[in-house]
C-alpha cells in the first residue's frame, strides 16, 4: 500500500478549520478510504481467529455469562448479537471473545453498558478500579464493538464525540458532573493480552486502561477503531498507567487524547502505522510527567515512547484552536522517537520547541523542559501538504483512495 497521497491529505485540510459539518464529512471520507485496507480493522482485515474457532457460540446476555463460567476457551458472538452488560462486570482470564467484524460487512457483535459514575461496575474502584472488563493472562477480545454509556454524542454536529459540561455554574459542580459520567471499558493487568479488530467508542474516560502504579504490562493492541471518547479533563481510547504496549494499524478520531501515558519510568508505548483525526479536542498522543500526577517536582515523563509511520490529519481542534499532534510533558527516562510520520502541520523540519505555549499549530512539543529538545530523536518526518517522501512515510494507506 502507498503512503498517504498529497491529494488525499490536502482534501482533509478543510476539516481542521471549517464548520463542524465539514469535519464530519471528512471523518467519513477517512473511513471510506480505510475500508478495504487493514488500518482500523473491519472490512479488508482478516484476523487469525474467527467464529469458526469458537468452542461455544452465544447470542444472549445469559448465555454469554454461562460461557464465561464454562471451560470454553473461545467464546463466539455473532455480529447480529447485542450483549447488554449493564449492571455487571467480569474478568477474562485464559479465554477469548470472538466476533466477525468486517466479515461480509458485519459490524461485529455489540457488547455495551449504560453504567457510569462512582457506584457503577464500569467505574468500580475509581481511577485504579476494574472497569467493565478486566483482562488477565491468555485473554483476547477480537472482532467486537465495545460501546460505552455516552455513545450518543458521536453525531453531535457542533461537538462530535464531546460530552458538554459547559452549563455547570462552578468548578466544583463541573467536577461533580464529570465524575458522574466516568466509565472504563477494559482494564489490562497482564502482558499476554490482545485486543484487535475492535471498535471502541462512547467511553468518557478510558476505553482501555493498561497497568497500574505497581503493575507494568505490555499487551498488544492492533487494528482497532477508537473514537468518540471526549470530555473535559478526560476522554482517552488508550490510557497507559504503566507498561509498554504495542499499538499498531489503528484509527483514532474524536478524542481528547487518543493515547496517553501516566509518566512512570516504566511507562511508554510503541505506536506504529496508525491514523489520527480529522477531529480532536486536543493533541492526540500524550505522555504526562510524574509531577503533573502528584509526584512532587519529578519531571520524568515516561521511559521510551516510539511513534513511527503515523499520519496526523488535523492541525486544529473542534473549537478551531491550533493544536499539536504530540505533546510529551517532561523528560523521558530513556528516549522519545518520532520517525517517518506524516503531519498536516506546515512547518520546517527544524522548527523550535514551543515548550509551554500550547496554542501553536506545530506537529509536536516538549513541555516543562525550558527550551530545545531533550532526549528526543526525530527524523524523516513530513510536514504540510508537499509531495510524499518515498513509501514508508506516514501510515500505509492512501486517504484519497475511496
Amino acid at each position: 500500500m502507498s503512503a498517504v497521497g498529497a491529494a488525499g491529505i490536502a482534501g482533509l485540510t478543510a476539516s481542521v478549520r471549517a464548520q463542524e459539518a465539514k469535519s464530519l464529512t471528512n471523518a467519513e471520507r477517512i473511513l471510506e478510504s480505510l475500508e478495504g485496507h487493514q488500518i482500523g480493522g473491519g472490512v479488508g482485515h482478516r484476523a487469525d481467529i474467527s467464529l469458526e474457532d469458537a468452542d461455544v457460540t452465544v447470542e444472549s446476555t445469559g448465555a454469554f455469562f454461562d460461557a464465561l463460567d464454562s471451560s470454553a476457551d473461545v467464546i463466539g458472538v455473532p455480529g447480529t448479537a447485542q450483549i447488554d452488560l449493564s449492571g455487571r462486570d467480569f474478568t477474562l482470564s485464559g479465554q477469548m471473545i470472538v466476533s466477525d467484524r468486517g466479515i461480509d460487512g458485519s459490524p461485529g457483535a455489540l457488547l455495551y453498558t449504560t453504567d457510569h459514575g462512582a457506584d457503577s461496575p464500569a467505574w468500580d474502584g475509581g481511577s485504579s478500579g476494574r472497569g467493565l472488563i478486566t483482562m488477565r493472562g491468555g485473554s483476547r477480545i477480537s472482532g467486537v464493538r465495545l460501546r460505552g454509556p455516552y455513545h450518543d454524542y458521536y453525531d453531535d454536529p457542533a461537538y462530535p464525540g464531546y460530552i458538554p459540561l459547559d452549563d455547570a455554574d462552578s468548578y466544583q459542580k463541573r467536577e461533580e458532573m464529570r465524575q458522574e459520567r466516568y466509565a472504563r471499558g477494559i482494564r489490562i493487568v497482564n502482558d499476554d493480552v490482545e485486543v484487535d479488530n475492535c471498535e471502541l467508542y462512547g467511553w468518557p474516560i478510558q476505553a482501555i486502561s493498561i497497568g497500574s502504579a505497581s503493575i507494568a504490562v505490555s499487551p498488544h493492541i492492533h487494528h482497532i477503531y477508537g473514537h468518540d471518547c471526549m470530555m473535559v479533563g478526560a476522554g482517552y481510547v488508550i490510557d497507559v498507567l504503566n507498561g509498554h504496549p504495542t499499538i499498531e494499524m489503528s484509527y483514532f478520531n474524536a478524542t481528547r487524547h487518543s493515547i496517553i501515558g501516566f509518566g512512570h519510568p516504566t511507562c511508554g508505548y510503541t505506536l506504529k502505522d496508525s491514523v489520527f483525526g480529522p477531529i480532536t479536542y486536543s493533541h492526540a498522543v500524550d505522555m504526562h510527567s510524574l509531577a503533573e500526577n502528584g509526584y512532587g517536582d519529578d519531571l520524568t515523563a515516561g521511559g521510551r515512547v516510539e511513534v513511527r509511520r503515523c499520519t496526523f490529519a488535523f492541525t486544529h481542534t473542534i473549537t478551531d484552536n491550533p493544536t499539536q499532534a504530540i505533546a510529551f510533558r517532561g523528560y523521558p527516562d530513556d528516549k522519545y522517537i518520532t520517525e517517518n510520520n506524516r503531519f498536516l502541520h506546515d512547518v520546517d523540519s527544524d522548527f523550535e520547541n514551543p515548550v509551554n505555549t500550547s496554542g501553536q499549530s506545530v506537529p509536536y512539543r516538549q513541555v516543562n523542559v525550558g527550551s530545545g529538545w531533550h532526549d528526543w530523536q526525530s527524523s524523516d518526518n513530513q510536514y504540510g501538504l508537499g509531495e510524499p517522501h518515498e513509501p514508508g512515510v506516514g501510515a500505509p494507506v492512501n486517504l484519497n483512495d475511496r
